[in-house]
């Protein structure tokens, strides 16, 4: 009787073991499908994610890509149309040269017939001094018109003081119908060699945003001063305003293309972007804004090349 059981007991623990053999073969088979199923769903969500962020990158690069030709483009067309103003600059200077010499020609002749009649006036010869300093005046600024919008590059020796009264002359009726006064602290004697024409072209957009800065805000007393810091290795040419300064957010945009804070009708945004551009790209310096204790500072900043 206890061999019968014996043999029964082990063919029971026989049975069993392979019972737990057969579920263990079966259970490691499930385990390996779910697990092949799991890894076959991370990569298809893993190369449809990678998928997705590809298609965006490529979205915004072309975007980008759009972008920076349009603003080619439109860049190009704002330089045409300032070449198509020198052009029509020209034409007029042409115009005005004539009547301008034949005004200074009947001024010597009205001066010589007092001379030669022996009158004396005083009132007449300022006023004949006031009509030969308009005319010359008028011719200067013709010359300074014509500069501004010239596209010729050529470097060459000049004094920065007379570039940048030159550059004044250009906005010399928006500072006195404002009554906007300009200091300019530069010596004589400070010379540089570069294109003389193109950083006359800076000046003027940041003079002309000082001066829409300060009649915009109404400034009392509103002042401009241009002045000159020269170190070892470089110069800066300093344009402040005591117009209040700006805020944060309009300084980080203040040289990116079409940022104006003026209305459409009364600026394009593209002044201060191509001034930047003129400034590292043509004369290899560098342009930059801060604020002031009373305003807004604009530096020039560019190499020696001569004194």
């Amino acid at each position: 009787m206890r061999e019968f059981f014996a043999l029964t007991f082990l063919v029971s623990m026989a049975n069993s073991y392979e019972t737990q053999r057969e579920l263990s073969i079966v259970y490691s088979s499930n385990f390996q499908l779910l697990f092949m199923t799991f890894v076959v769903i991370a990569l298809f969500l893993y190369s449809n994610f990678k998928m997705r962020k590809l298609n965006k990158e490529l979205k915004t690069k072309m975007q980008d890509e759009l972008k920076k030709s349009t603003d080619k483009d439109k860049i190009l067309f704002h330089q045409n149309k300032l070449s198509s103003m020198g052009e029509m600059l020209e034409n007029i200077a042409h115009q005005w040269r004539q009547p301008l010499s034949q005004i200074n020609s009947n001024v010597l002749l009205i001066d010589d017939v007092m001379s030669e009649q022996n009158i004396k006036s005083k009132e007449i010869e300022e006023r004949l001094l006031e009509i030969e300093s308009l005319t010359k005046y008028l011719s200067n600024t013709i010359d300074d018109f014509k500069g501004f919008f010239s596209t010729s590059r050529e470097k060459k020796d000049f004094f920065i003081r007379e570039m940048v009264e030159k550059s004044l002359y250009v906005v010399k009726g928006s500072l006195d119908r404002n009554n906007i006064n300009v200091e300019i602290d530069i010596d004589t004697k400070h010379r540089c060699n570069s294109y003389e024409n193109e950083l006359q072209q800076v000046i003027v957009v940041i003079l002309n945003n000082a001066i829409d800065a300060l009649v915009e805000r109404h400034v009392y007393n509103a002042k401009i001063r241009v002045l000159y810091v020269q170190d070892v290795d470089f110069c800066i040419i300093k344009i402040c305003d005591n117009a209040g300064g700006i805020t944060k957010s309009i300084k980080e945009k203040i040289f990116e293309p079409y940022f104006t804070t003026k209305h459409k009708s009364q600026g394009t945004g593209l002044g201060l972007y191509m001034s930047k551009k003129i400034i590292e790209d043509i004369l290899a310096g560098e342009l930059s804004v801060s604020n002031s204790e009373f305003g807004v500072c604009f530096d020039i900043k560019l190499g020696i090349s001569g004194e």
